[in-house]
């Protein structure tokens, strides 16, 4: 089973403040972590800060050991400072090397041979045809060799901007359920929630505009419209304050 999340372009419209808005997605990369979403999906719905997001999001998301080699100075980038750690499993901390410990790290070629940097002192060694980002396990630590390897435990996200509707976004996605969260929803204590399995979409509006008005004219069948936040006592609710909450509570009927 794979949790994504949906957020717009427009997710930021609101403030004009650079640090706020890297602040603001940064919460959305701490709620998306805490609870294992695997995929980030943004979706045109008038915005121009999809391309700010999506490289906020993929800077949050890398191991601090690796944001030099895969990130060049950029304007996007000048108030990262303030977004929160994820500490996540694969932003590990640097440490003696052990056989069998899975890193993140970045191959490259230097010579016949191919390095990795994962994190530690020294380069490895890859046993493998590699480069660029990958996932990999030491085998060895005297010399400290790698190979190319999968994961075994939550390992961040992926972000994708698709520069498409939110109707044609969720089709893109092929998810197995997919619900919409929504003030007009359903309450959710009210609702039998179906088993959370397969690909699992959570969809969330922009601060101005619900899910439903950003979908339009156009057509999507959504298996739930929810309202998750059913007691609000605010106006509003921040796009970043719903996922939050809305993931908080399906996490506990999660089973996997």
């Amino acid at each position: 089973m794979a949790w994504h999340v949906f957020i717009p372009d427009s997710l930021l419209e609101e403030t004009d403040d650079p640090k706020i808005r890297t602040y603001k997605v940064g919460q959305v990369a701490r709620a998306c972590s805490i609870f294992g979403v695997e995929h980030i999906w943004i979706y045109r719905a008038g915005g121009r800060d999809g391309k700010f997001i999506k490289t906020v999001l993929e800077y949050a998301e890398t191991p601090q050991y690796l944001r030099k080699r895969l990130f060049p100075l950029m304007p996007e980038l000048k108030y990262v400072g303030v977004i929160p750690p994820l500490r996540t499993p694969h932003h590990k901390l640097k440490g003696r090397p052990r056989v069998g410990e899975i890193r993140e790290g970045f191959a490259f070629r230097r010579g016949k041979r191919t390095y990795a940097d994962i994190g530690l002192d020294e380069l490895a060694v890859v046993e493998g045809n590699v480069e660029g980002r990958a996932t990999f396990k030491i085998v060895s630590t005297r010399p400290l060799r790698v190979v190319p390897t999968k994961p075994e435990d939550y390992w961040g996200y992926r972000v994708h901007l698709t520069r498409k509707s939110l109707a044609k976004t969720l089709k893109k996605a092929g998810l197995d359920l997919v619900i919409a969260t929504s003030r007009k929803g359903r309450d959710i204590r009210e609702v039998e929630i179906p088993p959370l399995e397969g690909e699992v979409g959570f969809v969330f509006g922009s601060p101005r505009k619900g899910v439903m008005e950003l979908l339009g004219e156009e057509k999507f069948e959504f298996h739930l419209i929810l309202n998750t936040i059913p007691n609000q006592r605010t106006e509003t609710v921040r796009t970043e304050e719903a996922l939050l909450a809305t993931l908080a509570i399906f996490n506990l009927i999660r089973r996997d």
